[in-house]
């Protein structure tokens, strides 16, 4: 998109603010709502930041050893690709940004360019990616402003029973899922009710990995302000209450040849339909099983959320459109033929979760590594590695991990462990709910 045409959106629709933002490293929106005038500036020449957004908590925490740095200024890029209007909001639009160090490279914490990154490889590697995500999330019956005051507690949630798939259900909340379509009609392929009381599920339509990025990334900002707008509250938290549903963040990915735009990952010929393409990005994703659930499961809550017996992928397998797996293979038919990564929660960073997948699969490719037997039946009884049951166990398998630092970059693995780290600094001293509930009477 060329900026006459962004003119013109917005002459044609009034708009009167443009947010322009890019990802934290936990996959959360920082950027400014601008005036138009000032959009037409930083279009043309980008925004500083303070570069502490790069290295932050969702809390906004400094870490140690920031103000060593300085604190120099992150610069972002407008892509005005990424440019549409933000109907959620009225008379605005909204903008993605890439990070970029003052001398115009790449920001080598930049989520965003690290999945172009991957794209870039898959491209000299003959490939062309494609990707899809499935966000769950909880819409819960409480004001917003209620919880941005403290109101985290005694909160019930949007139906006292399961209704997955239950249309009627759907009904009840439609005018947040409704608005929610008809703000990304091209993107949202469906909305369901899932396996929790006022959880819901979206698909979106498969596209190239950083558009499926930047889609996850608006959409997740939508919902929560469609919902506030409700009167209601949307989470994306991976386990909001230990007696619900975890909230999963399915990954989707296939490679077709650049050349012919046939599926590299089908063969009719090989074992299940798969091709020896299939089987190494498969088993490059094995290989860092362990060092990889970092970047799907960021963050303290999200270890609540990987249970066995849950829908949630907990083990170092595969299987033909197994759902007990940590990887599902689908082969319906060439087009459909993709890799599934059941890992990932919904509060993943959507580019460094894909980032992740991709790089992995390319590495086994590259490698030419072999998956074991694919699994049949209820896998998660199977006596295979599990998945990290806790961020601490997820840093203490990424540290030594060598490939995981080739799979994305030393820079981009250091510092999601100072963020881990930090964050297990702070769970080590916090003392919660369920203490209290234990030990204030009876001890």
């Amino acid at each position: 998109m060329q900026i006459e045409d962004v003119r013109r959106i917005i002459e044609d629709n009034d708009v009167r603010t443009v947010i322009i933002g890019g990802t934290d490293p936990a996959g959360i929106l920082r950027g400014k709502r601008l005036t138009v005038p000032y959009f037409y500036h930083a279009a043309e020449s980008g925004a500083n930041f303070a570069s502490y957004i790069l290295g932050t908590t969702t809390m906004d925490e400094v870490l140690p050893g920031l103000f060593d740095t300085g604190i120099p200024d992150v610069h972002g890029v407008l892509d005005l690709s990424t440019f549409r209007l933000a109907p959620w909001e009225p008379r605005t639009a909204i903008v993605l940004m890439d990070w970029e160090t003052p001398d115009g490279k790449p920001h080598p914490l930049c989520p965003r360019s690290m999945l172009k990154r991957k794209v870039a490889e898959a491209a000299a590697m003959g490939y062309r990616e494609s990707a899809s995500l499935e966000l769950e999330f909880y819409l819960l019956p409480v004001p917003l402003s209620e919880i941005r005051l403290g109101k985290w507690s005694g909160i019930e949630p949007g139906s006292r029973d399961i209704h997955c798939y239950s249309v009627l259900e759907g009904h009840f909340w439609e005018p947040v899922i409704g608005k929610l379509r008809d703000c990304f009609p091209q993107e949202i392929e469906a909305c369901l009710p899932e396996w929790g009381q006022g959880q819901f599920e979206v698909n979106l339509h498969h596209s190239d990995a950083v558009r499926m990025a930047d889609s996850a990334t608006m959409l997740k900002l939508a919902t929560k302000q469609i919902a506030a707008q409700a009167g209601a509250t949307a989470t994306f938290m991976a386990k909001w209450r230990e007696d619900m549903s975890g909230s999963s963040g399915h990954i989707h990915i296939s490679l077709s040849k650049a050349d012919t735009g046939q599926s590299a990952f089908h063969d009719p010929q090989g074992p299940l339909n798969l091709s020896p393409a299939f089987h190494q990005f498969l088993a490059g994703n094995l290989d860092v099983f362990a060092a990889s659930t970092l970047f799907y499961a960021p963050d303290i809550n999200s270890y609540k959320r990987l249970q066995s017996l849950s829908f949630a992928g907990t083990t170092r397998n595969w299987g033909v459109d197994n759902r007990t797996t940590g990887f599902r293979a689908i082969n319906r038919t060439p087009k459909q033929t993709r890799l599934e990564i059941r890992l990932g929660g919904a509060d993943v960073n959507a580019y460094l979760a894909l980032a992740t997948g991709i790089g992995a699969g390319l590495r086994g490719m590259r490698l030419g590594l072999e998956p074991p037997p694919a699994s049949t039946g209820n896998a998660y009884g199977e006596t295979v590695e599990r998945v990290p049951s806790t961020l601490a166990e997820a840093v203490a398998a990424t540290e030594p991990c060598q490939a995981i630092r080739e799979v994305l970059s030393p820079e981009l693995v250091e510092n999601a462990l100072r963020i881990a780290r930090f964050e297990l600094g702070v769970s080590r001293t916090v003392v919660t709910d369920l203490e209290r509930r234990r030990y204030l009477e009876s001890v």
